[in-house]
């Protein structure tokens, strides 16, 4: 699996819950140092202490949808249910699935967000090696 590059970690944190509302329970997280991060959407791999390297969305920027302008980092792992809450996550940008825009409806950003989890399983079930982006930041 051809990895992005970029690797960062970070704690979770309690966002406004937005996310479990839609249907995709997201970790939000608040990064380690002062990195700038690309923005977009893009499927990453996740590792907390203890865990295997589990496959996930990412979604790194403003929430246009929203109107709220702030940065914010939100993971969507595939198939996880659990408390991360404080947990410190090690992240690796696999590959960007799309950039960032504003919807102009809820209802249309959840259909973008299954689309963009349909094109990450495809992603990473196409990988024969899998969790090879993680391996590089020590997972």
């Amino acid at each position: 699996m051809e990895c992005a590059g970029v690797h960062f970690s970070g704690r979770v944190t309690r966002g406004q819950g937005r996310g479990r509302t839609l249907g995709f329970p997201t970790a939000n997280l608040l990064p380690q140092g002062d990195k700038p991060l690309p923005q977009g959407v893009f499927a990453a791999e996740v590792q907390y202490p203890g865990s295997r390297v589990l496959p996930a969305v990412a979604h790194i920027g403003p929430r246009p949808t929203f109107a709220e302008t702030a940065l914010v980092i939100e993971l969507h792992i595939l198939d996880f249910t659990g408390d991360l809450y404080g947990q410190n996550l090690q992240v690796a940008l696999v590959k960007k699935l799309r950039d960032q825009r504003a919807f102009a409806r809820p209802d249309e950003l959840v259909g973008q967000i299954r689309r963009d989890i349909h094109q990450a399983r495809a992603l990473f079930a196409s990988s024969a090696e899998g969790g090879e982006c993680g391996a590089k930041y020590g997972g």
